[in-house]
């Protein structure tokens, strides 16, 4: 059985009681208890899964709050030429070339130390998100909860016209033939079998129009369970018994369950959530006062195509200066001597230990004026604070309201079923009283269809009150906390 949180019991509550339409033998197993309506409401409900959506959509929230915590860290690889004369990024000397490659790769993280503590805030803020998601989705179960529920009993009272109308239509049959009988004896005249007959027509009628009825009944509970329309017209429900149906135990007051209610209902617990959020957003707005420090590090190598390196030992060569002239037929040549080198581009893997570098930098933001928008956002916060605790008010009203039209709906309909019970007992002893004056002749035609129509409104009218005392007594049941039973 599907159940909810505790502390939110209409769902747990209505199916709990529910669970009563299902008899301990099942005759067929097409038909639909309300159990299995909402299970399968729960399962398929756009609604439902919106707000599942909802509740995963604000844990990754929190998840994304945890990580503001945390220091960043990014890589970054370069690769490039650059053409004809330029500076190389390493030696930041002038070179020119047809080309030259550079590489660059390096790691670099940052955090922030401190930002007027709004990642805590934010923390805060994602954790009662998550929670209030989590009501949202609550909330609404319950709504498909009553709405099921109310249209599983409305397919229980349709089912009960088009039996009352099947069971009036058999009564006039068997006064049709009856009527026929006596005609043909000559012991009524022609024109009463008219009136009889006219009956039985209206009453065909009144089966076809009852049997619409039930089947947009059937469809609005198919609909609502997300099935098939072609469902509809073979889709059976297990029925309660009368006795399941009955309830006389209301509450004096509705004191109890507006106490209840306002201390567990999940409309309260989102409104008080939105008040504690827009507080958070209020500490958030005045965070922005303060400074913000940060730290950040780096480290980082590159290559070079334009870097060169010393290959092997040098090489001398010798080179004449100049001669040196002693006399007239004498002369010496002045004979010089230098090492020469053969330079060769710098190896990748050298390159990347000799230009290893690393920085670390702490840099502080101090708001000093920013255009009033510090203002205007905490003032704003302001607003959205006390309108947050207006709106809880607001909720706790509405609640409060509809609790005791509740109880004042299910006193109504207590009484009502009360009175409608007696008035069919009248009705029903008139209209027998009618039907025997009728088959001996001492009524006509028109003194019988009179009793009819009284009996038939009154029982209508009983069935209306019996099926509505059962819903309106469960909601309030629910209002209460209690478990909704129908024994």
């Amino acid at each position: 059985m599907r159940k909810l949180k505790p502390a939110i019991p209409l769902a747990e509550a209505l199916v709990l009681g529910f669970l009563a339409f299902v008899p301990l033998k099942i005759a067929a197993q097409e038909a639909w208890s309300l159990q299995r309506c909402l299970d399968h409401a729960f399962e398929h409900n756009i609604q439902i899964q919106l707000g599942q959506l909802g509740e995963t959509s604000a844990a990754i929230g929190t998840q994304t709050a945890k990580g503001a915590f945390l220091p960043n860290l990014n890589g970054n690889l370069s690769h490039g030429y650059n053409f004809g004369r330029t500076i190389d990024p390493f030696t930041n000397q002038f070179v020119e070339s047809s080309a030259i490659r550079s590489n660059s790769l390096g790691l670099s993280t940052g955090m922030v130390l401190f930002n007027g503590f709004q990642n805590h805030l934010n923390l805060r803020r994602a954790k009662l998100a998550q929670i209030s998601a989590e009501a949202q989705r609550e909330i609404a179960e319950n709504n498909v909860v009553l709405t099921i529920a109310g249209a599983f009993l409305n397919v229980l009272f349709q089912e009960e016209f088009v039996r009352v109308a099947e069971y009036n239509r058999k009564a006039t049959a068997r006064q049709v033939d009856r009527m026929q009988s006596m005609v043909a004896a000559g012991a009524a005249a022609e024109f009463d079998l008219y009136d009889v007959e006219a009956q039985l027509a209206a009453d065909e009628a009144n089966i076809v129009s009852t049997k619409n009825a039930l089947g947009l009944a059937k469809l609005n509970l198919v609909q609502l369970l997300q099935l098939p329309a072609s469902e509809a017209d073979g889709f059976e429900l297990v029925r309660p018994s009368d006795q399941d149906l009955q309830r006389t135990d209301l509450p004096s007051s509705p004191e109890a369950a507006v106490a209840y209610a306002l201390g567990s209902f999940p409309e309260i617990r989102q409104a008080q959530l939105q008040v504690e959020d827009a507080f958070i957003g209020l500490d958030i707005a005045k965070a922005n006062r303060y400074p913000r420090l940060f730290a950040s590090y780096n480290i980082g190598t590159g290559y070079s195509g334009a870097s060169r390196s010393i290959d092997g030992a040098p090489s001398v060569e010798e080179f004449v200066l100049g001669s040196l002239e002693v006399d007239d037929s004498t002369s010496y040549d002045l004979i010089a001597q230098q090492e020469v080198y053969n330079f060769i581009t710098t190896p990748f893997d050298d390159q990347l230990s000799q230009n290893f570098n690393q920085s670390v930098f702490f840099s502080m933001s101090i708001p000093i004026f920013n255009n009033f928008s510090v203002k205007s956002s905490i003032e704003q916060a302001e607003v959205s604070a006390l309108s947050a605790q207006y709106q809880l008010e607001q909720t706790k009203q509405t609640l409060t309201t509809s609790i005791e039209s509740a109880w004042a709906d299910a006193r109504a309909a207590s009484e009502q079923a009360v009175a409608q019970e007696a008035a069919l007992v009248a009705a029903e002893r008139a209209f027998l009283n009618t039907e025997k004056r009728y088959e001996a002749g001492a009524a006509t035609a028109i003194d019988y269809a009179d009793a009819r129509t009284l009996f038939d409104n009154a029982r209508v009218n009983t069935l209306r009150a019996k099926y509505d005392l059962a819903f309106k007594s469960r909601i309030l049941d629910f209002y209460m906390g209690k478990a909704m039973t129908f024994r």
